[in-house]
């Protein structure tokens, strides 16, 4: 198997090692968007014996759909097989073979649509697959060290597709955005949902990247699109599954019936919603009326990578009222409930809610992310308020 160049390291490379805790199943599958890294990553830490196989070769996906027993009897393990959502039919025949193999890993698997993928393999291979996602470069990944946010916001216009680490061409990032947005409606959208209104979702797409950070009102949605309220619902679906965005829901209390029930919209890549949007250049991101927004939902997107590199499952919600009383995020993981909250200026005690009023007993010590601990590192881990302490964009460690 031909090994990839100009290597970036991934944070999770160590848990596609032989002892990691993957090791309990004869199959792996990596989920995440196009053009992150998956298949190279699984290059980077394959044996030279392992067959590479891609779906995204008609005729192979071709052979694979029409003849799956026949084209999984010629798979020799190990093997790599990538891009599994275009031919879900060698599922079950997939089974069939780790169960005669059994060799932890002897399977690897990518995918690209999370609905298509994990219907299949709740179908035909529950309890014999390990799953783990990839995401685009995080801000440790890139080993981001800056001393002001006009750097932090440059490297978030760059995006985190490895393709673009360190492009600082507009012209460059343009074509290739522009082409990975034409690829994923032609190929991704249509496939999943048919779309016929191109012109529309495309519309949609914008809007999703002005609306990036906010709690979604589906009506004021649909009529800006031109769509029903259903469709808006139903594309940003899809766009979850495409690992485009995430909702993040309100959590649910006990302690008040006065808080929001409608979820708020995160590009899970603020540079490619940045691109949408058309703010393309740091003075207009930062200083335009997307600045807060973009910060924090780069915040948001690195929360999610750094749980998710480390082969953690992790939950995001937010906490609202109606009276506007607000915490950004409450993380849960394995390791415990984390709120944070998300600030480009200096946080003031007064915008932290006491953690009575929202946290359990058990819940760890908040985080406010403030960029000021850019140029003034010594700030990042001092006591803010009861229940808070301030917290810097480029280390995320407390949620270890």
């Amino acid at each position: 198997m031909e090994m990839p160049t100009n290597w970036i390291s991934r944070t999770l490379e160590p848990h596609l090692a032989p002892n990691s805790p993957l090791k309990l199943f004869p199959i792996w599958l990596i989920l995440g968007p196009r053009q992150v890294g998956k298949t190279s990553l699984l290059k980077h830490c394959s044996a030279s014996n392992r067959q590479y196989i891609s779906l995204d070769d008609l005729p192979t996906r071709r052979q694979a759909t029409e003849s799956p027993e026949v084209f999984t009897q010629n798979i020799k393990t190990p093997v790599l097989i990538d891009e599994i959502q275009y031919a879900p039919q060698i599922l079950s025949h997939l089974k069939l073979l780790a169960d005669e193999r059994r060799d932890p890993g002897c399977i690897w698997l990518t995918g690209s649509q999370n609905f298509e993928v994990m219907r299949g393999v709740r179908e035909s291979l529950a309890g014999r697959v390990g799953i783990v996602n990839l995401l685009g470069l995080s801000d440790e990944e890139k080993q981001l060290a800056t001393e002001n946010v006009q750097t932090l916001f440059e490297s978030i216009l760059e995006t985190s597709f490895p393709h673009l680490f360190n492009v600082r061409e507009l012209d460059e990032r343009a074509l290739f955005l522009n082409s990975y947005l034409q690829t994923y409606v032609e190929r991704d959208i249509q496939a999943l949902l048919g779309v016929q209104k191109r012109r529309e979702f495309e519309v949609f797409l914008k809007m999703c990247a002005l609306r990036t950070g906010q709690i979604i009102n589906y009506d004021d949605f649909a009529r800006d699109v031109g769509v029903s309220a259903s469709t808006i619902k139903g594309w940003l679906s899809v766009l979850e599954d495409s690992f485009i965005i995430r909702l993040v829901h309100p959590l649910h209390s006990n302690r008040t019936k006065r808080l929001i029930k409608s979820p708020k919209l995160y590009f899970l890549d603020m540079g490619l919603a940045a691109y949408l949007g058309g703010w393309l250049t740091v003075e207009n991101l930062l200083h335009g009326p997307l600045g807060g927004a973009a910060f924090e939902t780069h915040i948001f997107g690195g929360l999610v990578r750094h749980c998710l590199h480390n082969a953690r499952p992790v939950e995001i919600h937010f906490w609202r009222t109606r009276d506007g009383d607000e915490v950004d995020f409450i993380v849960s993981t394995s390791r415990g409930v984390t709120p944070v909250e998300v600030k480009l200026g200096i946080p003031s005690p007064r915008d932290l809610l006491a953690p009575g009023r929202f946290a359990e007993p058990n819940w760890r010590v908040g985080v406010a992310i403030s960029a000021v601990t850019l140029r003034s590192k010594a700030l990042a881990g001092t006591t803010l308020c009861d229940g808070w302490m301030l917290g810097s964009p480029l280390d995320l460690s407390f949620l270890d």
